[in-house]
């Protein structure tokens, strides 16, 4: 039997399979395929790998790995491999060529053939190998994803796609830390927001200014916060986003402190807005540092339910700290800025340790879309600026350059999207926002964004006519007001938490049709129920629910946010997400002013404007429950939308 096959020229291998006909040999060979697969790291995929087949008749196997090349012998001859492929290698395929250095083998060389190949089946049909899926990693938006790239060209890219892919492996507490980190950047930024509103009467008084122009301190930092997002998050995805997040948070280190001396007016409002021009750099780094970072379940939500947490943590703990130096003296709001300054060195601090090392990119195109960052800044500024303005000036909405302003506003938003599509399709720069990213997976961020948008213009909507309800119409103080509306910063501690529970376990658009029940719900409860119930009764209770919608929508979005995008547009995606929540907050103030006044203006009963207002934001946020159902209906768990970053 031994001399049968030495004649015939075929070989046995040690288990005793005979390797003599070709279909057999091209099932083992496939086999050996394979079985290599399984043992090769991505980074080993990404460079050359050789497999041998020696001379010898003998049988015997052997197997060799050295310095990123991969060789495994077969018991067959160069002849039978050359009959067994025959006709059927071709370009960008499986094929043999003699090694350099051992030219008595004859080699498969992947650097040229093997990464970019298919292999044959047993039944002969082609098939993507799995080699050739550890290393492929191409961008979605691509027009041509079937061609298979050349040898010369995108061999260089895969390269690179997997080197930004490499993670750095962090321990547990590091992880831990990272993750307050990041909550801690998240809650100054809110901090920043809430507190400073309940000194505004102390640094009228000081000052020597008006009210209503000291209301310019808060708007100052709310109008560069969101008009920077976008801008910050482009910067973010191509300088690196732990150098982003560090620096914005030494901008709002200096500007902070530097806002407690100085005793000018017009100055500290410079200074306010100088700080939320540092966060609004900051806070979309750390959205890409937390998308990036956190691959594994279920600790990627839990790290973006800690990102949504510092937003009623900051909330509540801003009023406290706000109302409680206010009260100290005729100065005491000058501390509340060192207070927010020495807060922000904390995470300063422990980012240089914890955040990693952004990922080598290889060769990255950092050409910046000047012209549309202008405009899209210019837009949102004079947008925000006209909503402030109408609730400061004197006439309101009859205010003529208010007005103006905001129809401005709208022409720029129309521009910045004719030229975003015009960048992406004819210029070789990348533009500032791909417009493709919007109509990615059947408009599923998009959608998305909406789901966000609805909601919280009735929360912002709320939070404005709840003032209103009891300053205006109970006739408290504005502190008195802030401690009726702390229940819900309080239990947006909760709902945050709850929100890492939730997330994993129930399907993504029901939590997003949830978050909106729920704050339609709240603001419901001020139309139903009279004026003269006892605060336990009715806003208590919308208290309590308010933030759940608020906290449910944030995590969710977020998390499907960051799945939709890729690597290099992590920051962006954070940045648009909470561009929108920052133009729904606008828009919901200014759409419930105008509806309260408009009804009060017409009947003359301020509880009946505030109705009609609460009834306005109710349906606002009731119309994600029936956008959710009828264009997120097939969505599973938020784990498995879009790019599947979540690893199980």
């Amino acid at each position: 039997m031994p001399a049968r096959h030495e004649k015939e020229g075929s070989s046995t291998s040690g288990n005793g399979v005979d390797l003599g006909r070709t279909e057999t040999h091209q099932s083992a060979l496939s086999e050996k395929f394979t079985e290599l697969s399984r043992m090769v790291s991505v980074e080993a995929a990404a460079g050359p790998i050789a497999l041998y087949a020696p001379r010898s008749r003998s049988g015997s196997q052997s197997s060799r790995m050295t310095s990123g090349r991969v060789g495994v012998s077969f018991p067959a001859t160069v002849d039978e491999h050359e009959r067994a492929r025959g006709e059927r290698t071709k370009p960008g395929r499986v094929g043999l060529a003699r090694s350099s250095t051992r030219p008595d083998l004859p080699r498969i060389d992947s650097e040229k053939t093997l990464a970019p190949s298919d292999c044959e089946d047993d039944d002969g049909e082609v098939k993507e190998h799995p080699l050739r899926k550890l290393a492929k990693y191409k961008s979605r938006d691509s027009k041509d994803v079937s061609a298979p790239p050349s040898p010369t060209s995108e061999t260089h890219e895969h390269t690179e796609s997997v080197e930004e892919d490499v993670q750095v492996v962090m321990s547990r507490a590091r992880k831990i830390l990272l993750g307050f980190v990041i909550m801690l950047s998240v809650f100054i930024s809110s901090m920043n927001s809430n507190a400073v509103i309940l000194t505004i009467m102390s640094v009228s008084a000081d000052l020597g200014v008006t009210e209503v122009e000291a209301q310019w301190i808060s708007s100052a930092y709310s109008l560069a916060f969101g008009c920077g997002l976008l801008f910050s998050g482009r910067f973010a995805d191509i300088y690196g986003r732990k150098h982003l997040f560090l620096g914005g948070l030494a901008v709002s280190i200096v500007f902070s402190i530097l806002s407690g001396v100085i005793r000018s007016f017009p100055a500290l409002c410079v200074m306010r807005a100088l700080c939320g021009i540092g966060l609004s750099v900051a806070i979309p780094a750390a959205f890409g540092v937390v998308g990036t970072s956190f691959r594994h379940e279920p600790e990627r939500t839990i790290a973006f339910s800690c990102f949504g947490l510092g937003n009623p943590l900051g909330a509540s703990v801003g009023m406290l700290v706000g109302g409680g130096v206010a009260s100290i003296n005729a100065h005491g709001w000058q501390y509340l800025y060192f207070v927010l300054g020495g807060l922000t060195l904390i995470p300063f601090v422990l980012g240089f340790w914890v955040v990693p090392a952004d990922a080598k990119k290889g060769k990255v195109d950092t050409r910046i879309d000047w012209l549309g960052g202008f405009i899209i800044t210019a837009a949102l500024c004079l947008f925000t600026f006209s909503i402030t303005e109408s609730g400061i000036a004197s006439q309101g909405w009859k205010t003529s350059y208010v007005i103006a302003l905001l129809v401005i506003s709208v022409f720029l938003f129309g521009a910045f999207g004719a030229w975003e599509r015009y960048v992406e399709r004819h210029l070789s720069f990348p533009p500032l926002v791909k417009l493709s990213l919007f109509s990615r997976d059947g408009w599923k961020i998009t959608i998305i964004m909406g789901c966000a948008f609805l909601p919280f213009v009735a929360i912002a909507g709320w939070v404005y006519l709840v003032s209103l309800f009891y300053q205006e119409l109970k006739g408290m103080t504005p502190l008195g007001n802030a401690i009726h509306t702390l229940p819900a910063s309080l239990c947006g501690i909760l709902a945050a938490l709850a929100v890492m529970w939730i997330v994993p376990r129930v399907r993504a658009p029901y939590v997003l049709m949830a978050g909106g029940f729920l704050s339609g719900l709240a603001c419901l409860l001020f139309v139903v129920i009279p004026p003269d119930t006892t605060y336990w009764a009715s806003g208590f209770l919308s208290m309590l629910l308010l933030p759940f919608g608020a906290d449910l929508t944030v995590g969710i979005g977020s998390i499907l946010m960051s799945n939709l995008c890729e690597d290099d547009e992590q920051s962006v995606g954070g940045a648009l997400f909470q561009t929108a929540t920052q133009i729904a907050s606008a828009l919901g103030i200014c759409i419930s002013s105008l509806v309260q006044v408009n009804v009060y203006n017409k009947t003359g009963d301020y509880h009946t404007g505030l109705q009609h207002a609460f009834g306005m934001t109710t349906a606002w946020a009731w119309a994600v429950v029936v956008i959710a159902a009828i264009f997120l209906r097939k969505m599973g768990l938020a784990k498995d939308v879009g790019n599947g970053r979540a690893i199980h």
